[in-house]
């Protein structure tokens, strides 16, 4: 369900594919829209339910509108693009994965993954706050995008998010809050190319005292145990208190001012339109060459944002406990990422720090999200001058604290310890018992989000879990012999597969067995390695004039007996 309520159907992670059985429920997942939209859970609710739930979620949405504006123009800044490109992509992306997304209670918007991503296409603007060289890319590089995203909905890959470790997981999230981190400097520094260098001065101190203010604001009052505390949004008051200062304070009584947005990329208002048709940008500079760049910037930004999105979806699950449609939640997103590209906008995929502050402040549904990508569109197309008075420094104070929650800081004790031998991890208080082998995936995942990017790093992470597994399951292979009614018997416990599979000949004893051999495997051949390794056994046995049986105690996932079909290293059939 969507808006949960009182009576509602039980909670379900998101599993297998959606029942063929009607074209609705394979497209959406779901049999029915009226079940989609949870219309009869809302039906049950009592009038005063359905006002408080209205209440709340408005507020909240409301809320979340405007913490998530400071977020999308620090993203814009990290991405090499103008603030407003980052904000339409906010509340276009938003709105879409809101009404139509899977996974109620989630906030969706432009994002750091794709920030940072971005990043590595568009070159650092010569201006700062405009927009890099080459940006006439992205827009159809977000298109092909959500093109790939619809791809990987129809085919139902997302449910190989399933087979991303948890290490790989946690090196995803602690590269990708170092990235974010690492982009809040630039505020902190002027010039361009070889001539850029840090400020200093007043303004350095200004602009700290600023960041520094931001970042207490937004940390420590929402642990003021009073409801004032939580009128507003943290991320809120955080922005308020440096507009104060630095006009009151810094330009009033000290005379000094640091940048604020207006001077760095000033709002005005605009409209999202198709980006062939803006004047600010040259349609010339995009020829048939750029077709595959193009392509390789749009899958990696479907890969990350899809992965990103389904993170997401697990972390508001556990505050929740009500259904995920993963299906939707891909669909949405493909569309999303498509309709924003197409109106001149960066994209985006689900917020993993705005999603966790929406559900731990009581955000249940679609409700919330869908008034905060309105809210972000009002604040646009009306109130878009107010946000020129913001200072830069704040925003980067706003952003490391995200950071701050975003990194996984429980696993730096644990990539220690894995470094230290065991003698030395009790008396730093170290955990005594560590994973080396998954410590390494974090440490490597991390540091290949930092230097390459977030999909290369995963892909990497993922190759190191799969040969983990591969070479832990091949020395689980166990061969024991015994003896049944005159026939030698071979039991083989373990997985036969290509990690085994060259060396199992050598188990037997092809020249002292019996006329009759027994092969009893506890599960079917695992692949064409595995099952060429049992022809190669069934035709060195026959070279013997011995006949063998082979048996599987679990089914494989071939339909028939693979070994039947493989061939012996001399040609043989068997």
């Amino acid at each position: 369900p969507v808006d949960p309520a009182p009576g509602g159907k039980p909670a379900a992670r998101h599993g297998g594919c959606p029942s063929r059985d009607s074209w609705l429920e394979w497209l959406i997942g779901a049999p029915s829209l009226h079940e989609f939209f949870d219309v009869e859970g809302w039906t049950r609710m009592t009038a005063k339910e359905k006002a408080s739930y209205v209440r709340s979620e408005v507020a909240l949405g409301i809320t979340i509108c405007f913490a998530q504006i400071p977020e999308s123009v620090a993203f814009a800044f990290m991405a090499h693009i103008k603030p407003p490109v980052a904000i339409h992509a906010a509340w276009v992306v938003g709105l879409i994965c809101s009404v139509f997304g899977g996974r109620p209670g989630m906030v969706n918007g432009a994002e750091g993954a794709f920030a940072a991503i971005i990043a590595t296409l568009i070159p650092e603007p010569a201006t700062p706050g405009g927009n890099g060289a080459g940006v006439e890319l992205l827009f159809p590089s977000v298109m092909a995008c959500g093109a790939f995203m619809l791809l990987i909905w129809l085919t139902r890959g997302y449910r190989f998010i399933s087979l991303v470790p948890a290490s790989v997981m946690l090196g995803f999230c602690n590269g990708l809050a170092i990235v974010i981190g690492l982009s809040q400097l630039h505020p902190f520094k002027e010039g361009h190319g070889e001539h850029k260098h840090w400020v200093g001065g007043s303004r350095l101190w200004c602009m700290t005292a600023e960041m520094s203010i931001a970042m207490l604001v937004m940390e420590f009052v929402p642990k003021i145990p009073h409801k004032a505390a939580r009128v507003l949004p943290s991320s809120l008051l955080a922005i308020f208190s440096a507009v104060f200062i630095e006009f009151c304070l810094v330009r009033g009584v000290a005379g000094a001012k640091t940048p604020v947005i207006g001077e760095v990329a000033e709002f005005t208002l605009t409209y999202p339109y198709p980006f062939f048709l803006d004047s600010d940008y040259d349609m010339g500079l995009i020829g048939a060459g750029d077709a595959g760049k193009i392509l390789a910037q749009g899958a990696l930004l479907a890969i990350a944002g899809i992965v990103q999105g389904l993170l997401t979806t697990e972390v508001v699950y556990d505050f929740l406990k009500t259904p995920t449609n993963a299906s939707a939640v891909c669909l949405s997103c493909g569309v999303a990422n498509i309709v924003s590209g197409f109106l001149g906008g960066m994209g985006g995929d689900a917020m993993i720090g705005l999603s966790t502050i929406n559900c731990l402040n009581g955000g249940k549904g679609r409700l919330g999200p869908t008034v905060t990508a309105l809210g972000i569109a009002a604040c646009m197309f009306g109130a878009y001058p107010l946000l020129n008075f913001i200072p830069v420094a704040a925003l980067a104070g706003v952003m490391i604290v995200v950071v701050l929650h975003t990194f996984k800081w429980f696993s730096v004790p644990m990539v220690a310890a894995a470094a230290l031998p065991a003698s030395l991890r009790k008396p730093l208080r170290l955990p005594e018992s560590v994973d080396r082998w998954d410590m390494l995936i974090v440490a490597v995942v991390t540091a290949l989000v930092v230097a390459l990017n977030l999909v290369y790093a995963v892909g990497v992470g993922l190759v190191m879990a799969s040969l983990r597994y591969a070479w832990e399951t091949a020395r689980e292979l166990d061969i024991e012999d015994a003896w049944q009614d005159g026939a030698k018997v071979y039991l083989v416990r373990g997985r036969l597969f290509f990690g085994t599979s060259m060396r199992f000949h050598t188990y037997f004893d092809y020249a002292e067995d019996p006329e009759e051999v027994t092969i009893a495997l506890d599960a079917a051949p695992a692949d064409y390695s595995a099952s060429a390794a049992l022809a190669k056994v069934e035709a060195m046995y026959r070279r013997q004039g011995k006949r063998v049986s082979i048996t599987f105690g679990t089914p494989g996932f071939m339909q028939a007996s693979p070994y039947e079909e493989a061939a012996s290293p001399g040609g043989e059939r068997v």
